[in-house]
């Protein structure tokens, strides 16, 4: 197999290795989320148990009221720190992912730069061949040539 062969079959290689790397992650990045929301839920259902433990040692409307406030809070503060934890996931995916993108992008600008120049060298490699073949032909017939005019002047004066 020739260099550019090689080389592209190297970066087909990397290209498919880059994807099981992006769907290895996807794959991890979808375990954690489902761990938070897993964990989000037992969270909830505890402070639910706690919820109606107090509500139902309440004794007044006062105290109704004071519980249900609480709990809005509290209910108020694990939603915002589920959402920054899902944004905050999702920001390392899409981290993750852009890596991934960029060293695949990387690989693919070396291979083409490479490429390019081994056709380049070969292009001037066939040029300085094709001049020097030139060169030999046209000498190789000026040889011809002048040999011929020796034997035609052999031809005359014989």
């Amino acid at each position: 197999m020739n260099q550019p062969q090689a080389e592209f079959l190297d970066l087909y290689k990397a290209g498919l290795k880059s994807a099981v790397d992006l769907m290895k992650a996807s794959l991890e990045s979808a375990e954690r989320l489902q761990q938070q929301q897993l964990s989000a839920i037992r969270s909830a259902l505890e402070q639910q148990v706690k919820s109606v433990n107090e509500l139902s040692n309440a004794k007044s409307l006062d105290d109704l009221m004071a519980l249900q406030q609480k709990m809005a809070g509290s209910h108020l503060e694990r939603v915002m720190g589920y959402w920054s934890n899902l944004c905050q996931a999702a920001g390392q995916n899409q981290a993750a992912a852009m890596g991934q993108v960029q060293t695949q992008m990387a690989q693919a600008r070396d291979f083409f730069s490479e490429t390019y120049s081994l056709t380049a060298r070969a292009t001037e490699e066939a040029a300085r061949i094709a001049s020097a073949q030139m060169s030999n032909a046209g000498a190789a017939v000026r040889q011809q040539q002048a040999a011929n005019k020796q034997q035609e002047q052999r031809r005359a004066s014989a």
